[in-house]
């Protein structure tokens, strides 16, 4: 088992930090909810989000691929949260429509 290493308060900071370095136009960071949310799903955990419309659910699939990515090309500067079995991450972010599917792909 991999554990909870993102959940922790470690975890957690090394995803805002990640996120407010590769995309700095969120100047408000990641919601707390998100987070937690972010969190789980690096950890392996299955998650089934459901929020409003403008809520914030597409940072749930962007901001892992990105993290994961970051760690993989940078493994020194994030100890602990480098994994072998993810040394070459791939998302997979299945929609509804094209033109949702094509935002999504402009968007990462």
């Amino acid at each position: 088992s991999r554990g909870r290493k993102w959940q922790t308060e470690r975890g957690r900071t090394t995803i805002q930090q990640i996120v407010a370095t590769k995309i700095p136009q969120w100047a408000g960071g990641l919601r707390d909810w998100q987070v937690t949310v972010i969190a789980w799903i690096l950890d392996g955990e299955d998650v089934l989000c459901i929020t409003a419309t403008g809520d914030g659910k597409s940072a749930l699939f962007a901001v892992p691929i990105l993290v994961l990515l970051e760690v993989a090309k940078n493994p020194a500067t994030y100890p602990g949260f480098w994994d072998q079995k993810r040394r070459t991450p791939v998302g997979l972010v299945i929609a509804p429509t094209k033109g949702l599917s094509a935002n999504i792909v402009r968007d990462l």
